[in-house]
C-alpha cells in the first residue's frame, strides 16, 4: 500500500490534477448515462404494464358481457314463450331476442382478437362462437315451425328446445374463467419480472454508488496530496521532482 502511495506521490501535479478531474468525470458521465438508462426503460415498462393491464381488464370485461348478454338472449326466447300469444309483445322479444344475440356475437369476436393480442390460448372460444350462432339458428327455426304461437305451442317448443343452452352457458363460463386465470398468470409473471428488474437495477447502483464513493475518496486524498505539496513548496522545502511540470 505504501508502495502504490509512494508511485502516486512521483506523479506530477498536473497530471494529478488531470487524473482526479478525468476521474470525477468519467463517473458523473457513468451515473447520468446510468440515470438515463433506467428512467428510460422504467417508462417503457411501465408504459408496457399498463396498456397490457387495460387490455387485460378490457379482455376480462368483454368476457363477462358476453356471459351476461347470452344469459339476457336466453331470457328473451323465455319471454316470446311466456308472452308471444300478444303479437306486440311477440315482436318486442323477438327484436330483443336478435339484439341480445348480436351483442353476444359481437362480444365474442372482440374477445377473439383481444385473446390473439395478448398471445393466450383459449381453444374453446372459436367453437363457442359457432355453437351460439347454430344456437340461435335451432331457435329460429324451432320458432317457425308454430306460427301460431299459443300457450299449447309454447309448451311445445319450449319442450324441443329445452336444456339447448345449457352447454353453450357452460361453454362460456369455462371461457371466462380460463381468461381470469390466464390474466392472474399474467399479472404474477409481470410482477415476478418487475421485481428481477428491481433487484438487477438495485445491485447495479451499490455498485455505481462504490465506484462513486472510491472516486470521491481518491479525489479527497488526490486533493490533501497536492495540498500538502504545494505547502511544503510555499515553506521553502526543496520541490520534489514529481511537482508541477
Amino acid at each position: 500500500m505504501r508502495h502504490a502511495v509512494g508511485i502516486f506521490q512521483e506523479i506530477s501535479l498536473r497530471r494529478r490534477v488531470v487524473i482526479a478531474i478525468g476521474l470525477l468525470t468519467v463517473l458523473t458521465v457513468v451515473l447520468g448515462l446510468y440515470g438515463l438508462a433506467v428512467i428510460a426503460e422504467t417508462h417503457h415498462r411501465l408504459h408496457k404494464s399498463v396498456t397490457e393491464a387495460r387490455s387485460i381488464a378490457s379482455t376480462i370485461d368483454t368476457a363477462r358481457l358476453a356471459e351476461v348478454h347470452f344469459k339476457m338472449q336466453v331470457q328473451e326466447w323465455k319471454n316470446i314463450l311466456l308472452r308471444g300469444q300478444n303479437k306486440d309483445l311477440f315482436d318486442k322479444h323477438t327484436k330483443a331476442f336478435a339484439a341480445e344475440e348480436r351483442k353476444v356475437q359481437e362480444y365474442l369476436h372482440a374477445l377473439s382478437e383481444m385473446v390473439a393480442e395478448l398471445g393466450w390460448d383459449v381453444p374453446r372460444l372459436a367453437d363457442a362462437a359457432a355453437t351460439h350462432e347454430t344456437l340461435g339458428q335451432r331457435y329460429r327455426v324451432a320458432l317457425q315451425q308454430h306460427p301460431r304461437l299459443d300457450s299449447q305451442t309454447a309448451a311445445l317448443i319450449d319442450q324441443n328446445v329445452r336444456g339447448m343452452d345449457r352447454g353453450l352457458t357452460d361453454e362460456i363460463d369455462a371461457i371466462v374463467g380460463t381468461i381470469r386465470t390466464l390474466a392472474d398468470k399474467r399479472l404474477k409473471e409481470t410482477e415476478t419480472i418487475a421485481q428481477t428488474k428491481m433487484d438487477a437495477y438495485r445491485a447495479l447502483s451499490f455498485f455505481i454508488f462504490f465506484l462513486i464513493a472510491a472516486g470521491i475518496l481518491f479525489s479527497l486524498y488526490n486533493a490533501w496530496s497536492i495540498t500538502r505539496e504545494l505547502s511544503g513548496d510555499r515553506s521553502g522545502k526543496t520541490p520534489d521532482p514529481g511537482g508541477i511540470s
